[in-house]
């Protein structure tokens, strides 16, 4: 609202989904981007030609799929509040709170929502959308309004020259699975 230049100071340029919860739910949403490189505010900085802040470029998701709620799963089945509390445990989950980007979802969104962000953490492995009779995953974007379901970028593993993809950890794991079993029979 003040012509010219302003002081300020820039807490954050991107959010931290793994950063402590521990001072409050908004202590991992302090970037201007989302953890992607996505602009979350119309900001002009003065460094682009547009005036406003950019995306980040060449970014690489993983598929397009999601951890959702069964929809013939019953929210009375006592499966539900263990899971969700597991998930949000292990996940994040604060975008779900009062007056957030996702406060207003249903329960089932917001169990939908605990999920997938599980789901996402652990790179869509199978395993990590077997709540017990409770979800399933879709190529359907769960996302509604302003709460965008997220899909997590693909792990990085390595340094300069090395392969982006998932594939290259079983050599590596490989070996050590043979060291281990090889060490047992010596002993």
């Amino acid at each position: 609202m003040r012509p010219g230049p302003i002081d300020a100071y820039l807490f954050s340029l991107i959010d931290e989904d793994a950063k402590s919860i521990d001072p409050g739910n908004f202590e991992r949403h302090w970037g201007i981007f989302t953890f992607d490189g996505i602009p979350k505010y119309q900001l002009n900085l003065g460094t682009t030609n547009s005036g406003s802040v950019v995306a980040a470029k060449g970014v690489h998701y993983l598929e397009r799929k999601w951890c959702v709620m069964r929809p013939s799963a019953s929210l009375d089945d006592p499966q539900v509040a263990l899971s969700v509390s597991y998930a949000c445990g292990l996940a994040d989950c604060t975008s779900l709170g009062f007056g957030t980007s996702c406060g207003n979802l249903d329960a089932r969104g917001n169990i939908s929502y605990a999920f997938n962000s599980y789901y996402q953490r652990n790179n869509q492995l199978d395993v990590a959308c077997k709540f017990p009779n409770l979800s399933m995953i879709t190529k359907t974007n769960p996302s509604v309004g302003s709460c965008r379901f997220e899909i997590m970028m693909e792990p990085y593993y390595g340094g300069a020259g090395s392969e982006r993809r998932l594939g290259n950890l079983q050599r590596p794991l490989s070996l050590v699975a043979v060291l281990i079993l090889f060490s047992l029979t010596v002993v």
